[in-house]
């Protein structure tokens, strides 16, 4: 309970401090805007935005405002919007980074697709994004930073990307649906505290990759992709005998059920269906000594 309690005050503070700054960055400079952007250039080429004023709910951030290529998407630009309900990346073709605490409390923020280009998600990007289901990151980031998904509570499942190396503190805390987080094997380094109350996860990872240690460790279900299936092993236990016959037979005639692994592994003849001919393809494979 300390733990949580703590969580929350330091998120609550966190986002007070930025909040703060964002106001005077703001009172401090004298903003461009174009299609509701508020923008500055970095540079006679490039601009960064700061915030957003229209009323679309579906934002499709622009490759360019005025004659400049947008570039970044500032501290806090986007923060506690309660409108936007999906954000896109597509038209963006320079864009490299998001700022820290830009999309923090967009609570009606559904959808988010980020594109390669980007190489930067600051911290706490997306923190209490309640609404968030569907993230899609095709970037280049090196580190999901601390606290930049915590307390997303819709989001049900994550892929981290080929390119990331660490997984940092808080990173997910607080994704209580969150269920399946597919972890590849570049990450090398990942926070204790990183699923802190993610009690439903399941981590989808490789073997004897860093992702299947830190889930032994965490009390985490794993999940090995790289999992070979042997067919005719209906109960998984690796090795094919009379009992997975017996299993069978009570699944087809809809006594029993199987987990998709183990439907995967009753289609005997991989044709698709599971019937008696698998049955008996498995019976005759035992009879024969094959196993």
């Amino acid at each position: 309970m300390k733990t949580k309690k703590f969580v929350r005050i330091a998120s609550v503070m966190l986002v007070l401090i930025f909040t703060m700054s964002a106001v005077v960055s703001a009172n401090a400079a004298t903003f461009f805007e174009e299609s509701g952007f508020k923008y500055l250039p970095t540079s006679d080429f490039n601009c960064r935005i700061y915030g957003y004023t229209g009323t679309d709910k579906n934002v499709s951030v622009p490759n360019k405002l005025s004659s400049f290529t947008v570039l970044e998407i500032a501290d806090s630009a986007f923060m506690n919007n309660k409108d936007i309900e999906s954000v896109s990346f597509a038209n963006a073709k320079a864009i490299d980074a998001i700022g820290e605490f830009s999309f923090a409390g967009c609570t009606s923020l559904k959808s988010v697709n980020i594109p390669s280009t980007l190489d930067k998600i600051g911290y706490a990007a997306f923190m209490g994004c309640t609404s968030l289901t569907s993230v899609n990151i095709s970037s280049n980031i090196s580190e999901i930073k601390g606290q930049t998904f915590q307390n997303c509570t819709s989001l049900t499942e994550f892929t981290v990307p080929n390119s990331v190396g660490t997984i940092s503190d808080f990173s997910f805390a607080g994704c209580t649906s969150l269920e399946k987080v597919v972890i590849p094997k570049t990450v090398k380094n990942i926070s204790d505290k990183a699923f802190l109350n993610c009690d439903k996860l399941t981590i989808f990872g490789y073997t004897n990759s860093y992702a299947e240690t830190y889930a032994e460790e965490n009390g985490i279900n794993f999940v090995a992709l790289d999992k070979k299936t042997l067919y005719g092993d209906v109960n998984l236990d690796g090795k094919i005998d009379v009992n997975d016959v017996t299993l069978l037979q009570r699944y087809i005639a809809g006594e029993s059920v199987l987990t998709d692994d183990a439907v995967k592994a009753a289609d005997f003849n991989k044709d698709r269906i599971i019937d008696v001919i698998d049955a008996t393809a498995i019976q005759t494979f035992i009879a024969h000594g094959q196993n």
